[in-house]
């Protein structure tokens, strides 16, 4: 990934304070590939284990990045929009950092898919699918 690239991501987080209210750090984001990182805090539970909106938007930020990734383009020129997700739950998570990997599936010109899966510590604990609208400026 360009450095033009690299810096619109970092952009893109500093621009969404939700991501960094639940503690989203990114890892990777290249070549259609992105790696998202959530460390453990209690603040992210609903009372004993992390919330599933938690690893929901983890699944949302991490396909994103990857599409984005391979889009070639600034945020300026193309956003990416998610208009259908879907997550499934494998395990509770009580401990540990959460990291998601994501991919990018299929892009046409105005759509595109991909895939996450979401583990703690070693232990595949979500796997999501969302496409998103890619919005040309």
């Amino acid at each position: 990934m360009s450095e033009t690239i690299d810096h619109e991501m970092e952009e893109y987080f500093e621009s969404m304070p939700f991501l960094e209210l639940i503690g989203i750090e990114k890892a990777i984001v290249e070549d259609g590939v992105a790696e998202f990182h959530v460390p453990y805090d209690k603040d992210i539970t609903n009372h004993t284990v992390v919330h599933g909106g938690v690893m929901a938007t983890l699944v949302d930020a991490a396909v994103a990045g990857a599409i984005h990734s391979d889009a070639e383009a600034t945020l300026d020129e193309m956003e990416p929009l998610t208009i259908d997700m879907d997550v499934n739950y494998h395990g509770p998570v009580t401990d540990g950092d959460l990291v998601a990997r994501a991919e990018l599936v299929d892009r046409g010109g105005t759509i595109a898919v991909g895939e996450a899966e979401v583990h703690n510590d070693g232990d595949l604990v979500a796997t999501g699918k969302a496409t998103y609208f890619q919005k040309w400026n």
